[in-house]
């Protein structure tokens, strides 16, 4: 538990090592199959979201694809990647949370 106290100072001041980068990856797209764990209705535009400590854009990039199919989300459109400040510890191997849905409506 000690090694989570003041993890983001310690990231900051290098005392806590990462062989990763945090971002936030935001993928619009289309909901394929519902998925009532996200409150997705098949059809949907949404945008999906993530969270992810990777070694890179790429990475970033494949894993809110890989992790948006396995919820039924089909990155069809554009994909956002930020360098973002974290709001959980580095893991030791690559990691996404804060996986998130906006629905949205398309004009046209």
């Amino acid at each position: 538990m000690d090694l989570l106290k003041n993890w983001k100072l310690k990231l900051r001041y290098w005392k806590l090592k990462t062989a990763f980068r945090h971002f936030t990856v935001i993928a619009d797209g289309e909901v394929m199959i519902s998925n009532p764990d996200f409150d997705t209705t098949a059809g949907s535009a949404a945008f999906f979201s993530i969270q992810a400590w990777v070694s890179d854009n790429d990475e970033a990039i494949d894993m809110v694809v890989t992790i948006g199919r396995n919820v039924g989300f089909n990155a069809s459109g554009r994909i956002y990647v930020y360098s973002t400040e974290p709001q959980q510890p580095p893991p030791d191997a690559p990691h996404a949370y804060g996986l998130n849905f906006h629905q949205y409506v398309r004009e046209g």
